[in-house]
């Protein structure tokens, strides 16, 4: 976890995914809830969300 240059922009809480930045490329992963936390699935490891957001991170519910 970390240190790997990841943002999320957005999370979409209906469909269950979000959206992220890592590289300069951008990427939409799939989510879901562990131990009551969010978590995205990137390059076959699970991340918690609040790691990678931010204040500008936009959240759809």
């Amino acid at each position: 976890m970390g240190g790997v240059g990841m943002l999320v922009l957005g999370i979409n809480h209906i469909l269950k995914w979000c959206q992220i930045v890592s590289g300069g490329r951008r990427y939409t992963c799939p989510t879901k809830v562990i131990n009551g936390e969010l978590f995205f699935h990137f390059k076959k490891e699970w991340h918690r969300v609040l790691d990678f957001a931010t204040k500008h991170t936009h959240e759809f519910k």
